[in-house]
């Protein structure tokens, strides 16, 4: 059912001065930028090495990824784990007592579906269950 991480998510006030920053690690792979309307957020995959990494960036002050950078600043947001298919990877988790913040899947990066895990029940890390499609499951997973 899980396949492994998928990618590690990075709240950023700009996504070009997150690349600009990643950057300094050393070479990157980018992938395009996409807006996600269901997050109110502009995401960007960037590839350091073999690690793929979600930069997002809040379109709105309402949004949960401004509230999290008000909150708590820059940084780690979320571990997703790319999963085969997300509808029974959510009816596990449902039946094993986890906490969904999402019922059912969404729109995610690059025509993914994603839904996501409250960080009580898991750690204190927000999850995010991906499945990708086929042609967009090789990082940086690059939208159409």
């Amino acid at each position: 059912m899980y396949v492994g991480i998928d990618h590690l998510g990075v709240a950023t006030r700009s996504l070009d001065e997150g690349l600009a920053t990643l950057a300094k690690l050393g070479p990157l792979t980018v992938g395009k930028r996409e807006e996600i309307p269901a997050f109110a957020v502009r995401a960007v995959m960037a590839v350091v090495g073999q690690a793929p990494i979600e930069l997002i960036e809040p379109t709105s002050p309402e949004s949960g990824v401004a509230r999290f950078i008000e909150q708590r600043g820059q940084g780690l947001h979320h571990v997703a784990y790319r999963v085969e298919n997300i509808e029974r990877a959510l009816a596990h988790c449902r039946e094993a007592g986890f906490r969904l913040i999402d019922e059912r899947p969404r729109a995610g990066y690059a025509e993914s579906r994603v839904a996501f895990l409250h960080p009580k029940g898991l750690l204190g890390i927000l999850t995010e269950l991906v499945e990708r499609r086929p042609g967009r499951d090789v990082p940086p997973y690059d939208p159409a």
